[in-house]
């Protein structure tokens, strides 16, 4: 495999070193050594991930090359069968289980998908609402007014009261980030949430992403094909090939500088 420089003398199939032994603080995740098989077909071949807190990632690769995967198991969807992931230094998942500081640090990871899952019977505030009273045990006002702070953010706060029948795609997806925006997290996964939309829509939500990086520094891991975003937006462009990360580098090295045939028939192919 055709690796690609991230610093002098580092390379993508080389061990990333552990949040401990960098000493930043600006570590918010890490996994080391994630594997993952369904069905004895691996998805996850031993990946080393890592996210600072304020950047924006973007992830990319075709189908079943594991990129979804990563994401369900950095938000607690997917268990991992080998392989350790930290949060803020924390470790969270290790000897194939979730740790007790799972429970306080899941909180701080939110997780917005293609088909948005808002309830249709349901108006906006109660979409918003349901689960942090529900298992949180928030109060209705708290949770109003973290409803209404979150709609703000996103440019819907009018369409509080709207069932989400009656708004469309675009606005749809901006209630589900609002939605994973009520536990005040300090990571957005967002897996092909503009995939279903029109192009201007489309940019319109990652430009509700990109403010939330600015304003709130809060970081995004976007898969997407969308390669405008990726260059412009985006602080990391993150390869999957075969279940393995093929390149871990900034969109200008990745896009004009790289040397990886399959990123660039990637890229290529969903530029064409």
């Amino acid at each position: 495999m055709e690796t690609v420089e991230l610093q002098k003398g580092t390379t993508v199939s080389d061990p990333l070193p552990s949040p401990a032994l960098t000493g930043t603080s600006q570590v918010l995740v890490s996994a080391r050594g994630l594997q993952k098989s369904f069905h004895d077909r691996p998805i996850l071949k031993n990946v080393d991930f890592d996210m600072h807190r304020g950047d924006i990632t973007v992830i990319i690769g075709k189908s079943g090359s594991g990129k979804s995967t990563l994401l369900r198991a950095l938000a607690g969807l997917t268990e991992p069968d080998a392989g350790e992931i930290r949060i803020e230094g924390q470790t969270v998942f290790a000897d194939g289980a979730r740790t007790k500081e799972w429970d306080t640090l899941s909180g701080d990871v939110g997780m917005i998908f293609q088909t948005y899952t808002l309830w249709p019977h349901m108006n906006v505030l109660d979409n918003l609402t349901l689960a942090p009273r529900k298992t949180r045990g928030m109060a209705a006002s708290e949770a109003r007014d973290r409803a209404e702070a979150a709609l703000d953010e996103v440019g819907m706060k009018h369409h509080i009261l709207s069932r989400s029948t009656q708004l469309s795609g675009g606005e749809r997806q901006r209630v589900a980030i609002a939605r994973a925006l009520m536990m005040k997290p300090k990571l957005l996964l967002c897996d092909e949430i503009t995939s279903a939309l029109d192009p201007p829509v489309a940019a319109e939500v990652l430009d509700v992403l990109r403010r939330l990086k600015e304003e709130d520094n809060i970081a995004v891991a976007l898969v997407t094909h969308d390669m405008a975003f990726a260059s412009k937006a985006a602080d990391r462009l993150v390869f999957f090939l075969n279940g393995e990360i093929a390149v871990n580098t900034t969109p200008d090295e990745a896009f004009e500088n790289c040397s990886n045939a399959e990123l660039q028939k990637f890229v290529d192919a969903v530029r064409f």
